[in-house]
């Protein structure tokens, strides 16, 4: 008979700008909302290489537990409280698909309200 054995190959850990990563781009795919617009010095970063969300928090408890605070603009005319639900759906959604992680929180401040045209 054989023993069938397991072997432990080690750990997986997903970094905070992973999750800010999948959290933009589960943001730009929701029509009429669009991150907080970058500082100078984000700018700078990101003329540097490095990929930089400012609009985006991720804080990891001592538990394990994931909150994500992100910080939006939504397009004039659309119904905020509507919107806001829209993109905790998604970001939840989107983050729970990518990686497996205890989310405890997906919150969305809303910055401002833009006319289409800007």
């Amino acid at each position: 008979m054989s023993e069938i054995k397991n072997v432990d190959l080690g750990s997986v850990k997903i970094h905070k700008k992973v999750i800010a990563d999948i959290t933009a781009n589960a943001v730009a795919e929701i029509k009429g909302v669009h991150l907080v617009a970058p500082t100078m010095a984000d700018e700078l970063l990101k003329m540097l290489g490095l990929r930089v969300h400012p609009a985006i928090t991720v804080d990891i408890e001592k538990t394990g537990q994931v909150s994500v605070d992100v910080r939006v603009c939504v397009e004039y005319g659309k119904r905020i409280p509507d919107i806001a639900t829209q993109a905790q759906d998604v970001i939840r959604q989107a983050i729970e698909q990518t990686v497996d992680i205890d989310l405890k929180d997906v919150n969305v401040n809303i910055h401002g309200i833009e006319r289409g045209g800007q």
